[in-house]
């Protein structure tokens, strides 16, 4: 379980935060609109009212106990900035933002941002998974129930072949790809050994390949 601070209420924030919820992790929401926080208050983890672009109060939320920030907040570019730049000097271990347009994501990176995106709420839903997800590398949307992703080898499965671990009948997946170093890739087969350092191509449902991410 991971915790996450989500500056921003609206539709974005709240469609990112209560991903976050249903994936198991804690999230603090955090917004200066007090009904916002008290209509949504019973989705959260915990939810505060707040000046986002007031030093003091992120000082007293301690930002860099969780494992992201992510800066909601979009319609205000001042807003936005500046609560990244805050978040960036109190020593934030990632901050994700969303953006207005081109030239806000451009600000934000030079600021501080790791990550921006420039969402709906759609976007929201997947952009959670994919912050989340500690093995998950790439997350490639089929549908809405089905998607591909890239993970790395589940250590339980070093040095047996595809056949021994029988992927699909076990997780329901269907493994499209093996990458084995930079350059080769390779198609598999039942015989194809598993090993430490691989990076695996899967398709299937998301029901389904969670259980591949919570392989061990």
């Amino acid at each position: 379980m991971k915790s996450y601070i989500v500056l921003g209420l609206g539709r974005f924030g709240i469609s990112f935060a209560k991903t976050l919820m249903e994936m198991g992790h804690e999230v603090l929401g955090v917004d200066g609109d007090e009904k916002l926080v008290q209509h949504y208050a019973n989705d959260l983890t915990h939810a505060m009212v707040a000046d986002l672009t007031n030093e003091d109060y992120l000082v007293a939320m301690d930002v860099t106990k969780f494992d992201a920030a992510v800066v909601a907040v979009g319609s205000v570019l001042q807003v936005s900035i500046m609560t990244t730049v805050i978040l960036k000097e109190l020593g934030a271990k990632y901050i994700l933002a969303k953006a207005q347009n081109d030239f806000h994501a451009k600000v934000l990176y030079k600021v501080g941002a790791d990550k921006v995106i420039l969402p709906e709420n759609d976007i929201g839903i997947k952009a959670a998974h994919n912050l989340a997800a500690d093995n998950f590398f790439d997350m490639i949307e089929i549908s809405k129930d089905y998607s591909i992703i890239n993970i790395d080898t589940p250590e339980s499965w070093y040095n047996k072949t595809l056949g021994e671990l029988a992927v699909r009948t076990k997780y329901g997946v269907n493994v499209v790809a093996i990458k084995h170093d930079e350059d080769r890739v390779v198609i598999p087969d039942a015989h194809t050994v598993m090993k430490k350092g691989d990076n695996i191509m899967l398709i299937g449902s998301n029901h389904d390949l969670k259980k591949i991410r919570n392989s061990k």
